[in-house]
């Protein structure tokens, strides 16, 4: 297995833009600038960090400096490396329903492995 790796635009951006998110094998990771502190969160896919219970969610505080954006990157690759099976058992996104596909206008693209996933909607 390839080691995970967090990469970020750096201090500029998360200083001008307030946060970054990302995700990877079944884990999305934010970081968040707010008055001088860097604050790193990790939760399992499918859904977005304001739909997803915070008792799934993990997070660290950082200094918000070079050292503390180098840091944050490791922890949130460490979360990912320390309970793979966690995110790897984590469900994709369910397939839109035929009522989303229509007011989207479009043909819903066929997602694989979705139908042997029961989604609870």
């Amino acid at each position: 297995m390839d080691e995970f790796t967090v990469t970020t635009p750096g201090l500029v951006y998360l200083k001008a833009n307030k946060s970054f998110s990302g995700g990877h094998g079944g884990m999305w990771y934010r970081l968040k600038y707010t008055d001088g502190t860097l604050s790193a969160c990790v939760w399992p896919f499918p859904w977005c960090f304001e739909k997803t219970d915070d008792t799934q969610k993990a997070f660290a505080e950082f200094p918000f400096d070079a050292d503390g954006l180098a840091r944050a990157e490791a922890w949130v690759a460490a979360q990912y490396e320390a309970d793979v099976p966690r995110w790897s058992a984590c469900p994709a996104m369910p397939p839109p329903t035929p009522e989303e596909t229509a007011a989207a206008g479009t043909e819903a693209a066929p997602v694989p492995g979705a139908e042997d996933v029961p989604f609870d909607l």
